[in-house]
This record gives C-alpha cells, structure tokens and sequence, in this order.
C-alpha cells in the first residue's frame, strides 16, 4: 500500500531516482537510437558502435530496472513478498547486470587493442581481426552471462530444496535469493572484472607513455606539433574516468549486496543504490562527449531544440 505521508528524505530519494532514471533513459536511448539510424541508412556500423550501442541498450534495461526497484522499495515496501517476485526480478537483474558488465569490459578491450602501443604478435594479430571479433565477443558475453546467471539460480534452487522441502522453498523464496545474490555477483564478475582492469590498466600506461614522449619532442623542437596529441590526451581522459565510475560502480554494487556489520543496513543500502543508479547514465554522458559524432549530433539537436 502507498504510504500517506512520506519522509522528507524519502521524497529527496524518489526525486534523486527520477533524475537518474530520466538521464539513463535519455543518454542511452540517444547512442542505441542514433546508431540504429546509421545503420538504417548505410546498412553497415564499426566496430566501435557496434559496442557502445549493445553497452547503450543494456545499460538502458539495467537504468529501468535499477530505478524500478528504487521506487518500488520505497513507495510498495511489500511488493516483491505480496507478489512473490523478488527471485524472478534478482534473476533479470543479474543478467541484465552481467551483461553490462561484460559489454564495459569489451569496450576496454577495444580501447586496449585499438590504442595501446604494444609490440607483440598477440596485439597485431588482434589489430588486424578485431572487426571480425567485435560480434563474436558481444555474443559470447551474452552466453557467458546466460549460462552463469541459469547455473547459479539452478545452485540457489537445489540448495534450497536439499535443506527444506519445495513448499517452504516457494514460500522463502526471497531469503534464498538474498543469501546467494552475493555470491552470484561475485563469481559471475571475476571474468569481466579481471578483463576490464588489465585492459584499462595497459592502455592507461601505453598512453601516458606515449603522451610523455610527444611532449619531450615538443620541447626539443618548439615547432614541432603533433596532430594526435590532443585525441590521445582525450583518449586518455576518457579511459581514466571510464575506470573510476566502473570501479565506483562495481564497489558500490557489491556494498549494496554484502553485509557490513558496522554500516547500518538503510543508510549502506540507499547511498549504494544512488551511486548504482547513477552509473549507467554518468559513463554513456562520457561517452557522448568523448565521441565526435554523439556530440556533434547532440548539439544539433540541442540547437534545434532552442530555436
């Protein structure tokens, strides 16, 4: 039942949750709509769109339905046990999660090995076949986050059933799905976590090599001016943010599910949740602005928009 009367700090939550929803929405329904389009009209999209626009849309799944859950445990407390739709809604979760992560990790491959200057046989053997990979490695990240999400439910399940019988299974279905999410979070993230760290981490090195040593041939020859400088340095600042708001975003959501036994349970939930929320919409706003033909087509629309 809908409460009558709300807190204060329940409506600046709810408010909050209703920005993030509204800018998650708008930023990445813009990438999925804009490249949709182009591929609409050339019938053909890089590689590099091909994966900000699986990243795009499952971001979008993952910003509706964070929120919903936001709004739902405030406004409907007692609406995924009168309805009995909390593990239903913890399995689609952790998919549309996974795949998330998994998508940020392929993006950071492609960064790694479009970029970083390493002089190995594995790197330009990856350079040459990296567009041939591109749809092979977004579906195997979807297979991935199938066969991890349906194994650890079905382990959640048995579990369940060894230790009571089915009818109680049914009937504390919530509590089951709260004690293994922890554990399916974590197991099912090594993968794209260990991935996206090391990938990151190389090609953050590489590019501030490679930065310091252009600005060393600015010094030695003030005439000297190098037009890549300025898209490695933007490369690199948009690396670096993309590393912070995951690693933010990974420790937020793995705080939200844990047990701290020194943090109480409502504030840990609440600030961990915002942060989560806040995710999927701040790194797509990176991606906008890092990208020349986001934003350029963002500011057409914003002009149109004024005039």
């Amino acid at each position: 039942m809908l409460p009558h009367q709300m807190a204060p700090a329940v409506i600046f939550y709810l408010i909050i949750s209703a920005m993030e929803l509204l800018a998650g929405v708008v930023a990445n329904g813009y990438i999925v709509a804009l490249n949709c389009i182009d591929w609409v009209k050339s019938r053909k999209l890089t590689s590099y769109d091909k994966i900000i626009t699986s990243l795009a849309f499952s971001r979008f799944c993952l910003q509706v339905v964070v929120s919903s859950d936001n709004f739902l445990s405030k406004l409907y407390p007692d609406f995924f046990y009168m309805n009995e739709t909390s593990s239903p809604y913890t399995v689609t979760w952790m998919f549309i999660n996974q795949v998330s992560l998994c998508f940020a990790s392929c993006l950071s491959v492609f960064y790694c090995v479009k970029i970083a200057s390493v002089n190995q046989a594995l790197f330009n053997w990856l350079k040459l076949r990296l567009s041939k990979l591109v749809p092979w490695l977004l579906l195997g990240s979807v297979l991935y986050c199938l066969v991890t999400t349906v194994a650890f439910t079905l382990f959640s399940y048995s579990y369940c059933i060894s230790s009571h019988n089915s009818t109680d299974c049914l009937s504390r279905n919530v509590t089951i799905s709260d004690n293994n999410t922890f554990l399916i979070h974590g197991i099912g993230s090594i993968s794209p976590i260990i991935l996206f760290i090391a990938s990151s981490a190389l090609l953050i090195i590489s590019l501030w090599r490679h930065i310091r040593k252009m600005n060393l041939n600015s010094d030695l020859n003030p005439s000297f001016r190098n037009p890549t400088m300025d898209a490695h340095v933007r490369a690199l600042k948009s690396v670096v943010s993309f590393f912070i708001l995951y690693n933010i975003y990974y420790m937020a959501l793995t705080l939200s599910i844990g047990s701290l036994a020194y943090v109480s349970d409502e504030l840990r939930i609440t600030v961990c949740t915002i942060i989560v929320a806040a995710y999927p919409s701040l790194h797509s706003i990176v991606l906008i602005l890092g990208n020349p033909k986001l934003k350029l087509a963002s500011a057409r629309i914003l002009h149109s928009a004024n005039c």
